[in-house]
Protein backbone atom coordinates (compact mmCIF):
# COMPACT_ATOMS: atom_id res chain seq x y z
CA UNK A 1 0.00 0.00 0.00
CA UNK A 2 1.95 2.96 -0.93
CA UNK A 3 1.35 6.57 -0.29
CA UNK A 4 2.30 9.14 -3.14
CA UNK A 5 3.37 12.94 -2.99
CA UNK A 6 4.06 15.43 -5.51
CA UNK A 7 5.63 18.32 -6.15
CA UNK A 8 2.81 19.73 -7.83
CA UNK A 9 4.88 22.61 -9.07
CA UNK A 10 7.04 20.39 -11.41
CA UNK A 11 4.28 17.21 -11.08
CA UNK A 12 7.16 14.96 -9.89
CA UNK A 13 5.99 11.94 -8.54
CA UNK A 14 7.12 9.89 -5.57
CA UNK A 15 6.51 7.42 -2.77
CA UNK A 16 6.67 8.15 0.70
CA UNK A 17 5.51 5.64 3.71
CA UNK A 18 3.36 6.96 6.98
CA UNK A 19 6.14 6.00 8.86
CA UNK A 20 5.71 3.03 10.92
CA UNK A 21 2.28 2.10 9.62
CA UNK A 22 2.60 1.14 5.96
CA UNK A 23 5.13 -1.26 4.62
CA UNK A 24 7.34 -0.77 1.31
CA UNK A 25 7.13 -4.59 0.46
CA UNK A 26 5.30 -5.52 -2.34
CA UNK A 27 1.94 -6.75 -0.79
CA UNK A 28 -0.39 -9.21 -2.09
CA UNK A 29 -3.17 -7.46 -3.46
CA UNK A 30 -7.28 -9.65 -3.20
CA UNK A 31 -8.93 -9.60 -0.46
CA UNK A 32 -8.09 -11.55 2.64
CA UNK A 33 -10.18 -12.62 5.17
CA UNK A 34 -7.84 -12.81 7.43
CA UNK A 35 -5.77 -9.28 6.94
CA UNK A 36 -5.81 -6.76 9.21
CA UNK A 37 -5.22 -3.24 9.29
CA UNK A 38 -2.78 -1.28 11.30
CA UNK A 39 -4.78 2.46 12.60
CA UNK A 40 -3.30 4.79 15.03
CA UNK A 41 -4.87 6.58 18.02
CA UNK A 42 -2.47 9.20 20.60
CA UNK A 43 0.51 8.22 18.83
CA UNK A 44 -0.18 4.09 19.55
CA UNK A 45 -0.76 1.96 17.06
CA UNK A 46 -3.62 -1.16 16.92
CA UNK A 47 -5.93 -2.89 14.09
CA UNK A 48 -8.90 -3.44 12.13
CA UNK A 49 -10.50 -5.96 10.15
CA UNK A 50 -11.95 -5.61 6.47
CA UNK A 51 -15.24 -4.71 7.60
CA UNK A 52 -13.55 -1.38 10.40
CA UNK A 53 -14.04 -3.18 13.51
CA UNK A 54 -11.64 -2.65 16.18
CA UNK A 55 -10.18 -5.95 16.78
CA UNK A 56 -6.81 -4.93 18.88
CA UNK A 57 -6.27 -1.96 20.96
CA UNK A 58 -4.03 0.62 20.20
CA UNK A 59 -0.59 -0.39 22.32
CA UNK A 60 2.53 -0.72 20.20
CA UNK A 61 4.96 1.92 18.64
CA UNK A 62 4.51 0.58 14.98
CA UNK A 63 2.61 -1.52 13.04
CA UNK A 64 2.24 -2.74 9.66
CA UNK A 65 -0.42 -4.74 7.17
CA UNK A 66 -0.41 -8.24 8.10
CA UNK A 67 0.76 -10.74 5.48
CA UNK A 68 -0.30 -14.49 5.44
CA UNK A 69 -1.92 -14.37 8.73
CA UNK A 70 0.83 -12.32 10.55
CA UNK A 71 1.21 -8.63 11.19
CA UNK A 72 4.54 -7.09 11.93
CA UNK A 73 4.52 -4.99 15.38
CA UNK A 74 7.31 -2.64 17.10
CA UNK A 75 7.56 -2.01 20.79
CA UNK A 76 10.26 0.29 21.31
CA UNK A 77 13.06 -0.18 18.62
CA UNK A 78 12.48 -3.94 18.02
CA UNK A 79 10.10 -5.79 15.27
CA UNK A 80 8.25 -8.56 15.61
CA UNK A 81 5.11 -10.65 14.24
CA UNK A 82 1.78 -11.25 16.01
CA UNK A 83 -1.47 -13.28 14.58
CA UNK A 84 -4.38 -12.09 14.31
CA UNK A 85 -5.74 -12.41 17.51
CA UNK A 86 -2.75 -10.43 19.38
CA UNK A 87 -0.78 -13.01 20.06
CA UNK A 88 3.23 -12.81 19.50
CA UNK A 89 4.70 -15.11 17.43
CA UNK A 90 7.45 -13.74 17.05
CA UNK A 91 9.28 -11.64 20.15
CA UNK A 92 10.45 -8.19 18.61
CA UNK A 93 14.12 -7.93 18.44
CA UNK A 94 14.59 -7.27 14.61
CA UNK A 95 15.36 -3.22 13.48
CA UNK A 96 13.45 -3.60 10.15
CA UNK A 97 11.41 -6.10 8.63
CA UNK A 98 8.81 -7.01 5.87
CA UNK A 99 5.93 -8.48 5.58
CA UNK A 100 6.17 -12.59 5.32
CA UNK A 101 5.98 -14.27 1.64
CA UNK A 102 6.03 -17.68 0.21
CA UNK A 103 5.96 -18.54 4.27
CA UNK A 104 8.95 -16.60 4.83
CA UNK A 105 9.76 -13.09 6.04
CA UNK A 106 13.15 -10.52 5.20
CA UNK A 107 13.99 -9.13 8.70
CA UNK A 108 17.39 -7.36 9.54
CA UNK A 109 19.73 -7.29 12.81
CA UNK A 110 21.97 -4.40 12.09
CA UNK A 111 23.45 -3.92 8.75
CA UNK A 112 22.51 -7.29 7.59
CA UNK A 113 19.81 -9.22 5.79
CA UNK A 114 18.29 -13.06 6.93
CA UNK A 115 15.23 -14.95 6.49
CA UNK A 116 12.98 -16.49 9.22
CA UNK A 117 9.79 -19.05 8.79
CA UNK A 118 6.81 -18.42 10.44
CA UNK A 119 8.57 -19.37 14.02
CA UNK A 120 10.78 -16.80 14.15
CA UNK A 121 13.16 -19.52 12.97
CA UNK A 122 16.13 -18.60 11.00
CA UNK A 123 16.05 -20.36 7.51
CA UNK A 124 19.63 -20.36 7.00
CA UNK A 125 22.73 -18.94 9.34
CA UNK A 126 24.00 -16.92 6.28
CA UNK A 127 23.64 -13.45 6.77
CA UNK A 128 22.89 -11.11 3.52
CA UNK A 129 23.66 -7.27 2.83
CA UNK A 130 20.92 -6.78 0.48
CA UNK A 131 18.09 -9.24 -0.12
CA UNK A 132 14.96 -8.96 -1.42
CA UNK A 133 11.68 -10.99 -0.40
CA UNK A 134 10.86 -14.80 -1.88
CA UNK A 135 8.76 -15.30 -4.76
CA UNK A 136 8.03 -18.79 -6.23
CA UNK A 137 10.65 -19.93 -3.82
CA UNK A 138 13.53 -18.29 -4.87
CA UNK A 139 15.01 -14.85 -3.12
CA UNK A 140 17.66 -13.12 -4.76
CA UNK A 141 20.13 -12.14 -2.27
CA UNK A 142 23.71 -10.38 -2.06
CA UNK A 143 26.12 -11.77 0.48
CA UNK A 144 28.94 -9.35 -0.50
CA UNK A 145 29.24 -5.55 -0.06
CA UNK A 146 29.08 -3.45 -3.42
CA UNK A 147 31.52 -0.99 -4.65
CA UNK A 148 32.06 2.35 -5.48
CA UNK A 149 31.41 1.19 -9.29
CA UNK A 150 28.78 -1.16 -7.98
CA UNK A 151 28.67 -3.45 -11.81
CA UNK A 152 30.55 -6.65 -10.50
CA UNK A 153 28.39 -9.92 -10.23
CA UNK A 154 27.32 -9.81 -6.12
CA UNK A 155 23.57 -11.42 -6.67
CA UNK A 156 22.16 -15.07 -6.35
CA UNK A 157 19.39 -16.74 -5.83
CA UNK A 158 18.60 -18.98 -2.69
CA UNK A 159 15.93 -21.39 -1.89
CA UNK A 160 13.96 -22.19 1.25
CA UNK A 161 16.24 -23.75 2.95
CA UNK A 162 19.08 -21.22 2.46
CA UNK A 163 20.48 -23.04 -0.13
CA UNK A 164 22.22 -21.30 -2.55
CA UNK A 165 20.62 -22.43 -5.94
CA UNK A 166 21.82 -19.80 -8.60
CA UNK A 167 25.12 -18.25 -7.76
CA UNK A 168 26.33 -14.75 -7.79
CA UNK A 169 26.39 -14.26 -11.09
CA UNK A 170 24.35 -11.08 -10.98
CA UNK A 171 24.80 -7.33 -11.26
CA UNK A 172 21.32 -7.25 -10.59
CA UNK A 173 18.58 -9.91 -10.21
CA UNK A 174 14.91 -9.31 -9.84
CA UNK A 175 12.20 -11.69 -7.97
CA UNK A 176 10.77 -14.54 -9.96
CA UNK A 177 7.49 -14.21 -11.23
CA UNK A 178 5.61 -16.80 -13.58
CA UNK A 179 9.02 -19.05 -13.92
CA UNK A 180 10.96 -16.09 -15.06
CA UNK A 181 13.11 -13.49 -13.67
CA UNK A 182 15.20 -10.05 -15.07
CA UNK A 183 18.82 -10.20 -14.48
CA UNK A 184 21.64 -7.68 -15.21
CA UNK A 185 25.18 -9.01 -16.02
CA UNK A 186 28.58 -7.88 -17.40
CA UNK A 187 28.68 -8.30 -20.89
CA UNK A 188 32.08 -6.67 -21.56
CA UNK A 189 34.70 -4.29 -19.71
CA UNK A 190 35.97 -1.04 -21.08
CA UNK A 191 39.38 0.76 -19.87
CA UNK A 192 37.19 3.72 -18.72
CA UNK A 193 33.40 1.81 -18.66
CA UNK A 194 31.46 -1.64 -17.61
CA UNK A 195 29.05 -2.63 -20.18
CA UNK A 196 26.05 -4.80 -18.95
CA UNK A 197 22.90 -5.94 -20.62
CA UNK A 198 19.28 -7.62 -19.18
CA UNK A 199 17.62 -10.50 -20.06
CA UNK A 200 15.40 -13.01 -18.63
CA UNK A 201 16.29 -16.13 -17.00
CA UNK A 202 14.35 -19.66 -15.58
CA UNK A 203 14.51 -21.03 -11.99
CA UNK A 204 17.46 -23.22 -13.33
CA UNK A 205 19.14 -19.99 -14.37
CA UNK A 206 19.03 -20.54 -18.36
CA UNK A 207 18.43 -17.95 -20.66
CA UNK A 208 15.05 -17.37 -21.73
CA UNK A 209 15.96 -14.18 -23.47
CA UNK A 210 19.56 -13.61 -24.06
CA UNK A 211 21.08 -10.67 -22.19
CA UNK A 212 20.61 -7.90 -24.65
CA UNK A 213 18.98 -5.08 -23.24
CA UNK A 214 20.00 -2.01 -21.88
CA UNK A 215 17.33 -2.35 -19.34
CA UNK A 216 14.56 -4.37 -18.35
CA UNK A 217 11.41 -4.62 -15.40
CA UNK A 218 9.83 -8.30 -14.27
CA UNK A 219 7.87 -9.40 -17.10
CA UNK A 220 4.06 -8.71 -15.57
CA UNK A 221 0.92 -10.42 -16.98
CA UNK A 222 3.29 -11.64 -19.44
CA UNK A 223 4.75 -8.61 -21.08
CA UNK A 224 7.75 -7.08 -19.40
CA UNK A 225 8.72 -3.74 -20.19
CA UNK A 226 12.26 -3.01 -21.69
CA UNK A 227 14.73 -1.47 -24.03
CA UNK A 228 16.87 -2.17 -26.21
CA UNK A 229 19.09 1.38 -27.70
CA UNK A 230 16.41 3.43 -28.56
CA UNK A 231 13.79 0.89 -28.90
CA UNK A 232 11.90 1.27 -25.64
CA UNK A 233 8.56 -1.00 -24.81
CA UNK A 234 7.02 -4.47 -23.85
CA UNK A 235 8.48 -7.92 -24.82
CA UNK A 236 7.35 -11.54 -25.26
CA UNK A 237 8.50 -14.27 -23.41
CA UNK A 238 10.42 -15.12 -26.54
CA UNK A 239 12.56 -11.58 -26.35
CA UNK A 240 10.69 -9.80 -29.32
CA UNK A 241 8.92 -6.64 -28.81
CA UNK A 242 5.66 -7.03 -29.13
CA UNK A 243 4.41 -2.96 -28.19
CA UNK A 244 6.76 0.26 -28.97
CA UNK A 245 6.16 3.00 -27.31
CA UNK A 246 7.47 6.42 -27.15
CA UNK A 247 5.77 8.19 -23.82
CA UNK A 248 8.44 10.31 -20.99
CA UNK A 249 7.78 7.31 -18.58
CA UNK A 250 6.03 3.54 -18.77
CA UNK A 251 4.79 1.24 -15.96
CA UNK A 252 4.57 -2.35 -16.22
CA UNK A 253 0.77 -3.75 -16.78
CA UNK A 254 -1.19 -4.16 -13.47
CA UNK A 255 -4.35 -5.03 -14.26
CA UNK A 256 -4.22 -4.98 -17.93
CA UNK A 257 -3.38 -1.57 -17.97
CA UNK A 258 -0.01 0.42 -17.88
CA UNK A 259 0.75 3.75 -16.41
CA UNK A 260 2.28 6.21 -18.77
CA UNK A 261 3.33 9.57 -18.90
CA UNK A 262 3.35 12.63 -21.62
CA UNK A 263 4.38 16.13 -21.26
CA UNK A 264 4.20 15.25 -17.53
CA UNK A 265 0.79 14.28 -17.07
CA UNK A 266 -0.82 10.33 -16.15
CA UNK A 267 -2.59 8.26 -18.51
CA UNK A 268 -3.13 4.65 -19.30
CA UNK A 269 -2.66 2.72 -22.28
CA UNK A 270 -4.44 -1.37 -22.20
CA UNK A 271 -2.44 -4.05 -23.88
CA UNK A 272 -2.48 -2.83 -27.44
CA UNK A 273 -0.98 0.47 -26.82
CA UNK A 274 -4.30 1.77 -27.28
CA UNK A 275 -4.86 4.94 -24.84
CA UNK A 276 -7.93 3.98 -22.20
CA UNK A 277 -7.21 6.96 -19.99
CA UNK A 278 -5.56 10.09 -21.49
CA UNK A 279 -2.60 11.67 -19.99
CA UNK A 280 -4.23 14.36 -18.00
CA UNK A 281 -3.55 13.74 -14.17
CA UNK A 282 -0.87 15.67 -11.72
CA UNK A 283 -0.16 11.87 -10.53
CA UNK A 284 -1.55 8.28 -11.05
CA UNK A 285 -0.43 4.77 -9.49
CA UNK A 286 -1.09 1.32 -10.88
CA UNK A 287 -4.45 -0.07 -10.79
CA UNK A 288 -5.25 -2.63 -7.46
CA UNK A 289 -8.63 -4.23 -7.35
CA UNK A 290 -10.21 -2.18 -10.35
CA UNK A 291 -9.37 1.13 -9.03
CA UNK A 292 -6.16 3.42 -9.78
CA UNK A 293 -4.78 6.12 -7.44
CA UNK A 294 -5.19 9.93 -9.33
CA UNK A 295 -4.02 13.37 -8.52
CA UNK A 296 -5.92 16.49 -10.03
CA UNK A 297 -5.73 19.91 -8.58
CA UNK A 298 -8.44 19.30 -5.95
CA UNK A 299 -7.05 16.53 -4.33
CA UNK A 300 -6.85 12.65 -4.85
CA UNK A 301 -9.57 10.55 -6.15
CA UNK A 302 -9.81 6.64 -7.70
CA UNK A 303 -10.84 5.47 -11.32
CA UNK A 304 -11.87 2.57 -12.66
CA UNK A 305 -10.77 0.48 -15.82
CA UNK A 306 -12.43 2.64 -18.24
CA UNK A 307 -11.08 5.92 -16.59
CA UNK A 308 -14.18 7.49 -14.84
CA UNK A 309 -13.88 8.99 -11.94
CA UNK A 310 -15.61 6.72 -9.29
CA UNK A 311 -14.52 8.32 -6.24
CA UNK A 312 -13.95 12.05 -6.27
CA UNK A 313 -10.85 14.02 -5.34
CA UNK A 314 -11.26 15.17 -2.08
CA UNK A 315 -8.54 13.44 -0.41
CA UNK A 316 -5.19 15.59 0.87
CA UNK A 317 -3.56 12.17 0.90
CA UNK A 318 -4.12 8.63 -0.25
CA UNK A 319 -2.97 4.99 -0.99
CA UNK A 320 -3.45 3.07 -3.87
CA UNK A 321 -5.97 0.13 -2.96
CA UNK A 322 -4.52 -3.23 -0.79
CA UNK A 323 -6.78 -5.93 -0.30
CA UNK A 324 -10.36 -4.29 -0.66
CA UNK A 325 -9.41 -0.82 1.67
CA UNK A 326 -7.39 2.38 0.85
CA UNK A 327 -5.88 4.90 3.45
CA UNK A 328 -6.90 8.13 3.02
CA UNK A 329 -6.91 11.43 4.78
CA UNK A 330 -10.09 14.07 4.88
CA UNK A 331 -10.43 17.11 6.07
CA UNK A 332 -7.16 16.32 8.33
CA UNK A 333 -8.13 13.17 9.41
CA UNK A 334 -7.30 9.49 8.39
CA UNK A 335 -8.92 6.81 7.57
CA UNK A 336 -9.85 3.67 5.54
CA UNK A 337 -12.34 3.63 2.61
CA UNK A 338 -13.56 0.66 0.38
CA UNK A 339 -13.73 0.63 -3.41
CA UNK A 340 -17.22 2.63 -3.19
CA UNK A 341 -15.79 5.38 -1.20
CA UNK A 342 -17.30 4.61 1.98
CA UNK A 343 -15.07 4.62 5.24
CA UNK A 344 -15.32 1.83 6.83
CA UNK A 345 -13.19 3.41 9.63
CA UNK A 346 -12.26 7.04 10.60
CA UNK A 347 -9.84 8.60 13.15
CA UNK A 348 -11.96 9.66 15.73
CA UNK A 349 -15.64 7.89 15.16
Amino acid sequence: MHLLWYRRDKAIVGCVLLTGLLSAANMVYGQDAETIYPIIENGRFGFIDASGERIIEPKYDGAQVSSEGLAAVRLGYAWGFIDTQDSIRIKPQFSSVFPFSNGAARVQSGQYWSFIDRTGTPITDRYFTAALDFSEGLASVRERPGTVVGLEPKWGYINKAGQTVLPENYVRALPFSNGLAAVEVVRKVLVVRVNTRWGLIDTTGAWVVEPMFNAMRNPTEGLALARRGRQHGFIDSAGTFVLTLDYEQVFPFRENRARVSEDGLWGFIDRSGEVVVSPSYLGADDYSGGRALVLTSEGYGYIDLQGVMVIPPRYEKASSFDRGLAWVTFEGRYGYIDTTGIFVWRQGE
